[in-house]
């Protein structure tokens, strides 16, 4: 007969011996993996488990639980982006303590994170003995889950959408690809990163992506499309001009790769007029806008452009401005210089030395010989006369054939 059998019959002793091992292999069960702290070395976690949740355009919360052979007396948390490689570092408040739970939320403006965003989070606990414990990394995707997101891929595109639009969806991943074959053969350079396109059913729905400007502003722009990241794009897919911002972004993210630096970035002027020359044609808004400043001698400068002046009102003329001084670089230095221009920008080098390594002349001489392309005189500078750093007449250079027409209409002045 098995030993087990005589249990019962055992002293009242064996049998309360009995019943405070099964209670231990009860409270051991419901513990979980934990190791008993005798057979741990001293400044250990006993358990650990953490999460990461998120409300697209709202808010971000993480969450850890830790046991520790040791009170814990500094909880450090650390988050960003995967690819980047600066993150933030958080102190969650919490009392200090052999087992605790410790949480940090944080309020997200809208845009502040792409969609498809993957995040890598993890934590820094240090003991009363001054041991340090850092958990590994954890990932997390955030993206705008409000929609049930499908995806086609193609080349160096994919390409997400949600709805009934199939056919429309399939026509923007084959012009998508057409787009940068295009920029790859008009300026010279391509992309050999994976470029995420998120096209929106409407204004509504794609609002949560974008970061806001102003209350002005975004009540007198519609926002057709804009790089959100790096590599990613949200694009408004109900809107006529759909193509034409699809191959306008493209531009910003290609020429955007190809520049990237720690220390400067593109004048505004330039990353715009190389994204509105890969649209092809410039469209009407933008060319209405560029006619009556040329006629009315009221053009931005090239100085001016070197950022976005914020102003609503000056948005088509600034987009049609910035189209016209990359044209007239293009038609007048060509291809090859472009492409240089860019890899010296690639250095981190700054636009007034930037132009003089390449073209031979700095950002107010630039000005000066795009009016001069227009039909303009230079543009007088403060204190001075009309500045002429070369012995160039108003008439002998050639306007551009999309302008040609109109200095036609308005005499040639």
């Amino acid at each position: 007969m098995s030993p087990l059998t005589t249990w019962p019959s055992a002293s009242p002793n064996s049998s309360l011996r009995l019943r405070a091992w099964a209670w231990l292999a009860i409270l051991l069960l419901l513990a979980g993996p934990l190791v008993p702290l005798t057979a741990r070395a001293q400044g250990e976690l006993v358990s650990f488990q953490a999460g990461a949740s998120y409300r697209f355009s709202q808010s971000l919360s993480f969450w850890a639980e830790v046991v520790a052979d040791e009170p814990i007396y500094e909880v450090v948390l650390f988050y960003g982006r995967e690819d980047a490689r600066l993150v933030r570092r958080v102190y969650p408040s919490f009392t200090p303590s052999v087992r605790l739970r410790t949480e940090h939320d944080l309020l997200l403006d809208p845009g502040q994170y792409a969609p498809g965003t993957r995040l890598r989070y993890w934590w820094r606990f240090v003991l009363a003995s001054g041991a340090q414990v850092e958990t590994p990394p954890e990932s997390l995707v955030y993206t705008d889950d409000s929609h049930d997101w499908q995806i086609l891929s193609a080349g160096r595109v994919d390409l997400h959408w949600y709805g009934a639009r199939s056919a429309q969806a399939e026509s923007l991943l084959q012009l998508a690809n057409e787009a940068l074959a295009r920029i790859e053969e008009e300026i010279g350079i391509a992309s050999d990163r994976q470029i995420q396109v998120y096209v929106y059913a409407s204004e509504r729905d794609m609002r949560p992506a974008l970061t806001t400007r102003s209350d002005d502003y975004d009540a007198r722009v519609t926002t057709l499309g804009v790089v959100v990241a790096e590599d990613t794009l949200v694009l408004l897919g109900s809107h006529p001009d759909v193509e034409r911002t699809l191959a306008h972004e493209l531009s910003h993210i290609v020429v955007g790769l190809a520049t990237d630096n720690p220390y400067a970035g593109l004048p505004r002027w330039l990353d715009e007029g190389l994204a509105m020359h890969a649209e092809q044609d410039l469209p009407k808004g933008n060319e209405r806008a560029l006619a009556n400043a040329i006629r009315q001698d009221a053009l931005l400068s090239v100085r001016s452009m070197s950022s976005y002046s914020g102003r609503a009102e000056e948005v088509d003329l600034f987009y049609g401005a910035s189209h016209s001084v990359v044209t007239f670089l293009l038609d007048t230095f060509g291809q090859d210089k472009m492409r240089e221009l860019l890899q010296v920008f690639a250095q981190g080098t700054l636009q007034e030395t930037a132009l003089r390594q390449v073209y031979g002349f700095g950002l107010d001489e630039l000005d000066a010989r795009w009016r001069v392309s227009l039909g303009l005189a230079p543009r007088t500078l403060p204190g001075e006369g009309a500045w002429l750093p070369w012995r160039l007449p108003v008439s002998s250079s050639p306007l551009p054939a999309s302008l040609a027409a109109r200095a036609a209409a308005r005499g040639g002045s």
